[in-house]
């Protein structure tokens, strides 16, 4: 009786140590890594394009959303390319003998904007409300992603950005040209900036 007493209490004392000093005396357990798997992609759409683009241009913002009780703020950064539509060009003029050419282009267009999610940061999410399982985190992000999408095409798109793909157009189609003995010259569509500035004409 009293051998099983004691092999009793050498089994609690070896139960307790490996339950409450072991862990301490081992190195912290590595978190599993996380999984991601792909179910084998799908190309929804083929599209053929026939754009000339001429400039890509990187914007960083810092957007704050607040919405489906929680705030956050978020460093966002992405890019979009500016391209013209090679198919609706026409040429105005055309003189075989002296090998030269006007050649008439549409505007230049944001053709992709998009967000870097690599290099999108997420700067503070909060709660906002005391209601339990009342925020939505997820969903916020994702109206602030789509407005930072947004964004990105909004800040591409402006007057300096279109300038400078019209530049880098107009030399990379003369550049082509020369190459084979022309002499191209490069004119705009008129856009509904340039059609609206002009003046009212005159009753009189």
């Amino acid at each position: 009786m009293r051998t099983t007493i004691i092999l009793l209490l050498i089994l609690l004392t070896a139960a307790a140590v490996s339950i409450f000093v072991l862990p301490r005396l081992l190195p912290p357990a590595t978190p599993a890594p996380v999984v991601v798997q792909s179910q084998g992609p799908t190309v929804e759409r083929l599209e053929r394009l026939s754009h000339l683009v001429a400039t890509r241009v990187y914007v960083a913002d810092v957007l704050v959303g607040e919405g489906n009780g929680c705030k956050g703020a978020w460093l966002v950064r992405g890019d979009a390319l500016i391209a013209v539509n090679l198919r609706q060009a026409t040429i105005i003029e055309k003189d075989e003998t002296a090998k030269r050419a006007v050649i008439r282009l549409p505007l230049p267009e944001v053709l992709q904007a998009r967000v870097d999610h690599e290099r999108t940061k997420t700067w503070e999410v909060k709660t906002t409300t005391w209601v339990p399982w009342s925020s939505d985190q997820d969903s916020l992000r994702d109206t602030v992603m789509l407005q930072a999408q947004r964004l990105v095409a909004h800040a591409a798109g402006s007057a300096e950005n279109i300038q400078q793909a019209k530049a880098a157009t107009t030399t990379i189609i003369r550049a082509f040209y020369e190459e084979v003995g022309w002499q191209v010259r490069v004119t705009w569509e008129e856009g509904p900036l340039s059609k609206s500035s002009k003046p009212a004409p005159s009753n009189n």
